[in-house]
């Protein structure tokens, strides 16, 4: 099982503004659905809210040190990162999990920006819809053009990253403003 963060990124870091995407690109909600369904995904409460409901045909985490907060059925809650990366690699106890884990299903955390940061040191690979300019927001994804993490398509490798349903290339959506690519970069061992 790889840990995979999965986000869209402008050229300054942002992801969000006012607990929302500061862009509408179809292209990417549908890569971000497309990567994800059938995975597991992790995501602070806050992420939770601002979806309204678990994503459907995953298996759906949420981080929060708030004891008190219910969720629907099937969500799973966790205080703290590092027993929630333990719980999914090892635990034999949920079944769901252990069959995800064993159909070679990976964990996608899918924000916000503290769990974005905060489980960067755990994540094997980073998925990303890099749009081509500077937007306004209040949130951002944590720094990772630091050197570890290597692009595929800037190394030159084959493409073990590509989803398989796009290439990876430069987009114009006629039916958006923003120009973007997608990107996937892996960590260097």
């Amino acid at each position: 099982m790889k840990v995979i963060s999965i986000a869209a990124v402008a050229w300054n870091g942002v992801i969000g503004l006012k607990q929302g995407l500061p862009w509408n690109i179809s292209e990417d909600l549908k890569f971000f659905r497309d990567a994800t369904r059938g995975q597991m995904v992790l995501m602070g409460r806050n992420t939770f809210e601002a979806l309204g409901k678990p994503l459907p045909h995953r298996v759906n985490a949420v981080l929060t040190r708030d004891q008190e907060l219910s969720f629907p059925a099937g969500v799973r809650r966790f205080s703290d990162l590092a027993a929630a990366l333990h719980y999914f690699k090892t635990t034999s106890e949920d079944a769901e999990i252990q069959n995800a884990r064993e159909a070679g299903k990976n964990l996608f955390v899918i924000g916000g920006a503290q769990i974005y940061q905060q489980a960067m040191p755990w994540v094997d690979e980073v998925w990303l819809t890099e749009i081509e300019q500077v937007v306004e927001g209040d949130t951002t994804f944590p720094y990772y053009r630091d050197g570890k993490f290597l692009c595929a398509i800037e190394n030159g490798a084959e493409q073990p990253f590509r989803f398989d349903r796009r290439e990876v290339r430069a987009q114009v959506d006629l039916s958006s403003p923003f120009r973007y690519q997608f990107s996937f970069y892996r960590r260097v061992t």
